[in-house]
């Protein structure tokens, strides 16, 4: 019995109080929870052979398809490793609607940087002045660059002129046959070809003219996707001007040739020249609107209670990107009344600014009696904000850490 009872006793283990296991399950639950909080990055910063296998494979594939066949469709082209870094850039996280210097959101003053640059070089490339000229660079492909000119200076169902699809024309310019539409231009405007002489291969000019004075086209479209020979820019402008009609250029599939100044520019006698950038420029996937400068409209005046774009403003002067919104009540989309967040700052700004309009709020913000505060919050907000583990790119890598 007393063996017994030993071998018994040395086999239970004291017991230990509740308050030990709770301390440690709790050890163990926040130790598990600190590992997820710095491993919950990983499958962000990580390469697509590995979060994405199956998508890579293709990717991998289609690299084996363009490397052992020959491409000769004419609206594309090999882009450069240095456009894919910067397509695939952090610059992909913004949201930037609007143009540089008037976006709908904040944070974007290097996205306005680089869309600043993009345009000066547009113009730099095609020599235009640009106190002349002036170019939007946010049009993803061609297609929809030239629906956006129709749109922008059309009235639904006005009449457009362009080269017939058959003879060498784009479908973007309003094709249709004699029995349906077949393209949203021909859908939502009025459209009439002109065509080529078949006997000679090339536009032909007279019968256009006629064709004009018969349609009465509010807008003729200048440009083809299959035709081998030079337009004559000065003559389709002289047939608009006697029609008081918009001359619109299409230069996609030749705008590299007019770069290099090897065929003649469409910019001494179109009022709006579109082109990709992928096709001949050798660029990203993208197009470009050129257009004529002209007297701009003005805006309504009219007192402004402190609002969203004020304290937007504030917002992104201390690094914090905020974006305004409407509210109940509101007249303007660009100057609502609400923000996700508010600064009492804005306030004391703009009792402290003399007239109404944001640039002259802007200007008392950058005063010398406001830097220092602003200067102090944002570097607050940056310590903190630093904090944080990047996405994307991994901070030892990066150019500008201060």
């Amino acid at each position: 019995m007393a063996m017994a009872l030993h071998r018994l006793s040395s086999s239970i283990k004291p017991l230990r109080p509740s308050f030990y296991y709770m301390s440690a399950f709790s050890s163990q639950a926040v130790s598990q929870k600190e590992i997820s909080r710095v491993n919950w990055t990983k499958p962000l910063n990580a390469p697509l052979e590995e979060v994405d296998p199956e998508i890579f494979d293709i990717v991998e594939l289609e690299k084996a398809r363009q490397w052992k066949g020959l491409e000769l469709i004419p609206s594309e082209n090999f882009t450069s490793l240095s456009v894919m870094q910067a397509v695939g850039s952090v610059m992909t996280n913004k949201y930037s609607d609007g143009y540089p210097g008037a976006r709908y959101y904040g944070g974007n003053e290097y996205i306005d940087m680089a869309e600043t640059l993009c345009q000066k070089r547009a113009l730099e490339t095609f020599q235009l002045d640009p106190a002349k000229w002036g170019v939007n660079v946010q049009s993803l492909s061609g297609s929809p660059s030239n629906f956006q000119v129709y749109t922008a200076l059309l009235k639904p169902h006005e009449r457009i002129m362009a080269f017939d699809l058959p003879h060498g024309g784009h479908l973007s310019h309003g094709y249709q046959t004699d029995t349906k539409k077949i393209s949203a231009v021909s859908i939502f405007f009025e459209t009439m070809p002109y065509r080529l002489d078949e006997s000679t291969g090339y536009i032909d000019y007279d019968q256009l003219e006629k064709s004009a004075t018969l349609f009465r086209p509010k807008l003729i479209v200048a440009g083809a996707s299959a035709y081998a020979c030079l337009y004559d820019y000065a003559r389709i402008r002289k047939v608009c001007d006697k029609q008081k009609a918009i001359m619109l250029a299409d230069m996609a599939h030749i705008s590299g040739l007019v770069a290099a100044g090897v065929i003649p520019s469409p910019f001494e006698y179109a009022h709006v020249v579109t082109t990709t950038t992928h096709i001949s420029l050798h660029g990203p996937r993208g197009a470009m609107i050129f257009f004529r400068k002209g007297v701009k409209g003005t805006n309504k005046q009219g007192q402004e209670g402190i609002d969203g774009s004020r304290v937007e403003k504030v917002l992104e002067a201390v690094h914090i990107a905020a974006n305004k919104n409407t509210v109940p009540g509101d007249v303007s989309a660009m100057v609502p009344g609400g923000i996700r967040m508010a600064v009492t700052v804005a306030l004391k700004i703009k009792a402290d600014t003399n007239g109404t309009k944001l640039k002259d709020f802007v200007v008392t913000m950058k005063s010398e009696a406001y830097q220092s505060d602003l200067s102090k919050l944002r570097n607050e907000i940056e310590e903190y904000a630093k904090q944080f583990p990047t996405i994307g790119f991994k901070k030892e890598t990066m150019k500008y850490k201060d």
